[in-house]
């Protein structure tokens, strides 16, 4: 039986061997993205039994390697991962829009709504003076010229924002592609009972940044490994089903462009709940009403419902007054190119553009009811009337959106991105709690701690040592027993 000590001692000899090079394989690693943290299982073989003494060990062997991984963790980070894309792209593209909007006191909507009403105060006081009729004109200009750069702007992200869709789109197609390719490796090399964990690492590795994408599920069966958005499969072991993004049947309502929609190769819908593809068609195309999120759209119609009554209420009262002239007044402001008034199209009327005098400071001398001017140039009625309205509750009285005077009205655009803005970086936050909580969850569980991995090697070096220490006492055991038992006395 001379064997079985000496087997024995090889077999802690190769065990921890092969230990060590796993715990090599770990400190190489402890450094990569996705790495997930190595362990040898380590069994008793099999006893022997002698006949009158009983079982006696035969030694030890390593059954498997194994990933350290909780699955529990894997599922509850990628739960939490796409609501946080979801939230993070609305915070971005809410900041987008408060640049755009700039109103921070020194630029904005209501700062140059209150200079318009400004230089109409001063125009009041001196209706004859051309002086104050070119200030007039030229804060109306600027006024519309703000609103026209604004909406274009805001036409813009939406843009941008269309195209980010398709870049995520693209991005989620070749993410599958990858996990397809892995699932294929990982299932042949998986064949003998095996597991390839490395792979296995870089497949989550993709499915965790797939997830704050989309929202996303896993599963695994008989090795053949599932990713599904909103119930259907994205990837199915080595099947993939590509999303696509066509353009709509419809255009964008802001910018008549076509945008592109989220759909399955099959033309059915995506079921998308949260991640990062959620929140860019969210901000993309909530109108804010009936419960859908505010996003682009919704700020470009506050615009245009702006700049349309806005100019309505001016024109009504400018074509009751009379200009320099003796004339009755008209437009003061138009569409630039004709039809419905917006943001990206108010203008001042071209007859003011053409000459000072058509702004019609004064009402009609001859009308009993109001005091008469005897030079006519001098009459500021209108220009009186057309200051009251900026104090006037009932300005907005058609608005959807919100009631009260021009600068109530600005206000109310801000203070709504104002709330929508804290909100939004109250979840995101929120969610990057409870996603960092996970992740350190994650780490304690997964990572690799050099300390540990430098113990385990001193601790692996010691057994390593000891089994060959053995072979040697074997070795020179049986050099005694073969070589020198019986020679004593010759």
């Amino acid at each position: 039986m001379s064997w079985l000590g000496f087997n024995t001692a090889v077999s802690g000899l190769l065990a921890s061997q092969r230990r060590l090079y796993v715990t090599n394989h770990n400190i190489a690693n402890a450094n990569a993205e996705g790495y997930s943290r190595q362990v040898a299982t380590q069994n008793a073989t099999s006893p022997h039994r002698l006949p009158g003494i009983g079982f006696v060990g035969t030694g030890t062997n390593i059954t498997s390697v194994e990933r350290v991984r909780d699955s529990y963790l894997d599922y509850k980070f990628r739960t939490e991962n796409a609501p946080l894309g979801e939230w993070e792209i609305k915070r971005n593209t809410l900041v987008d829009i408060e640049h755009i909007l700039k109103e921070n006191g020194e630029e904005g909507l209501s700062k140059y709504v209150d200079q318009f009403f400004g230089a109409l105060e001063d125009l009041s006081k001196n209706p004859g003076d051309d002086s104050y009729r070119v200030a007039v004109r030229e804060k109306a200009v600027a006024m519309t010229n703000h609103l026209n750069e604004t909406a274009t702007k805001l036409y813009n992200l939406e843009k941008d924002t269309n195209y980010q869709i398709g870049a995520q789109i693209k991005k989620v197609n070749d993410i599958g592609s990858q996990i397809k390719n892995l699932n294929e490796q990982i299932y042949r090399l998986e064949l003998d009972g095996n597991k390839a964990n490395d792979l296995r690492d870089q497949r989550d590795l993709l499915v965790s940044e797939l997830s704050k994408i989309v929202n996303v599920q896993v599963s695994e069966q008989d090795g053949k490994y599932k990713v599904s958005i909103g119930g259907a499969s994205l990837v199915e072991h080595s099947n993939l089903s590509k999303l696509k993004h066509p353009p709509r049947t419809e255009v964008s309502e802001i910018t008549g462009e076509e945008l592109a929609q989220v759909e399955w190769e099959n033309g059915n819908k995506v079921a998308l709940k949260s991640g990062e593809l959620k929140g860019l068609l969210d901000v993309r195309d909530g109108t804010g009403v009936n419960g859908e999120y505010g996003g682009i759209p919704y700020y470009v119609k506050r615009l245009d419902e702006f700049a349309k009554i806005f100019a309505e209420q001016i024109n009504k009262v400018h074509k009751e007054g009379y200009n320099a002239n003796g004339v009755a007044g008209g437009d003061f402001f138009e569409a630039l190119g004709g039809g419905d008034i917006r943001a990206d199209n108010i203008s001042i009327a071209q007859s003011i553009k053409d000459s000072l005098d058509n702004i019609a400071a004064g009402r009609n001398p001859d009308d009993p009811s109001l005091p008469t001017d005897p030079n006519g140039i001098e009459n500021n009625k209108n220009i009186l009337e057309l200051i009251k309205l900026r104090e006037s509750k009932t300005f907005f009285s058609g608005s959807t959106y919100s009631q009260g005077t021009p600068e109530d009205y600005a206000t109310s655009i801000i203070s709504t991105l104002g709330v929508s803005s804290q909100y939004a970086i109250r979840m995101k936050d929120n969610q990057a709690l409870i996603v960092g909580s996970v992740e350190t969850r994650i780490d304690s569980v997964s990572s690799v701690d050099p300390d540990e991995e430098m113990a385990d090697m001193v601790r692996f070096m010691k057994t390593y040592t000891a089994s060959a220490k053995m072979i040697s006492t074997l070795d020179a055991l049986y050099d005694i027993t073969v070589n020198r038992l019986g020679l004593v006395g010759r």
